[in-house]
């Protein structure tokens, strides 16, 4: 914990950083080693911020005194005040700011402190009313005061992030969106968990407040799991353009059974499979829809399908795959996997071996 020091005037020597000694706090003593954080030695009659290394468990809160007694012999050499329970890991200069905060700033300054020492993963009620002396009720009219001023935001109603915090997470997904869009031109967006990575492994709900925060002023576009900048256009070339356009009329006119990405893309003149980035641009345009790996209709085409099915149904009131065939002139590879994709969509239930009408 990190403490303010204060040696006494007859103290019989200085007190030097790493001394192990005796802290006397409420009716406990518990032996600990004074880390001295601006100096190697703290003579009498000083004062000064000291880390202490505790060699038990301690119940204390922020604000609380103590004495300190000197290893051997057993004699009282100061006192001081507990400045934080949970200190962080800070470079000196930082970490003497901070401690400078703590001991002497306003109750609002030293709230700010911690949340803005919390970084991108905030830091909820509890454990900040643990680290201030203010209680529960003081220490949330503070942070609603900071929240007026733009200072600190809730990410729910006792989980708080500093300003700071924001302004980075924006930065980093920001910065990983223009990389994506600079790499893969052609690709409509960033899968939305890559990019929570890619931000610091943030947290998810603070992933989704920032990226919500984002998405309302209009910086970013989101659709479903995929992120995009909202200046980001897709641009085409005349060749990649007749490429995407064959490749959907391939799709379209091959109705109930499409041709595999391999082949649609070879009666383009391309060369790959289902991940070509032109293949992707119809996915994620939701043109062609993925029914069973590695087999994509069009969407329109299952639309159709759809209706065939349902009316069909209405009228056999229960269908089995040779139905589906003979319907729509497939093979049995088509119309499995068609049975099961409208069972998914919950326009069908399974009975048996045999589909009926979800709800009748």
């Amino acid at each position: 914990m990190d403490v303010v020091l204060e040696i006494l005037h007859d103290a019989p020597r200085p007190l030097k950083s790493r001394d192990r000694v005796r802290l006397h706090a409420g009716t406990s003593e518990i032996m600990a080693r004074a880390l001295l954080l601006d100096g190697a030695e703290l003579a009498p009659g000083k004062r000064g911020f000291a880390r202490l290394r505790l060699e038990a468990p301690l119940v204390a809160l922020a604000g609380d005194r103590f004495v300190i007694r000197s290893y051997s012999p057993i004699v009282t050499i100061g006192g001081g005040t507990l400045l934080d329970t949970d200190p962080p890991r800070l470079k000196r200069p930082a970490r003497l700011a901070h401690l400078n905060v703590l001991e002497a700033g306003a109750p609002e300054a030293v709230v700010e402190e911690h949340v803005r020492g919390a970084g991108i993963g905030g830091i909820r009620l509890p454990a900040l009313v643990a680290r201030v002396p203010f209680g529960p009720a003081r220490t949330r009219q503070l942070l609603d005061a900071l929240a007026a001023a733009g200072r600190v935001t809730a990410v729910e109603r006792d989980w708080s992030l500093h300003a700071d915090a924001v302004a980075r997470l924006r930065g980093l997904v920001t910065a990983a969106l223009e990389q994506f869009h600079r790499a893969q031109p052609l690709r409509g967006g960033m899968s939305r968990e890559e990019l929570r990575v890619r931000a610091a492994n943030a947290d998810e709900r603070v992933f989704a407040h920032v990226l919500g925060a984002l998405a309302a002023e209009g910086a970013v576009h989101v659709d479903r799991d995929k992120v995009r900048l909202a200046a980001h256009e897709l641009r085409l070339s005349a060749v990649q353009q007749t490429a995407v356009d064959r490749l959907e009329r391939e799709f379209r006119e091959a109705a109930a059974a499409p041709p595999s990405a391999e082949e649609a893309l070879g009666r383009a003149g391309l060369a790959g499979d289902e991940e070509h980035e032109l293949f992707q641009l119809l996915v994620e345009s939701r043109k062609l829809v993925r029914v069973k790996e590695s087999l994509f209709f069009h969407a329109a085409a299952l639309d159709a399908i759809q209706d065939k099915l349902v009316a069909m149904l209405r009228e056999r009131k229960e269908i089995g795959p040779g139905d589906i065939k003979d319907l729509l002139g497939i093979s049995r590879k088509y119309a499995i996997p068609l049975l099961e994709y409208f069972d998914a969509r919950r326009v069908t239930t399974r009975v048996g071996e045999r589909r009926v009408l979800r709800g009748g």
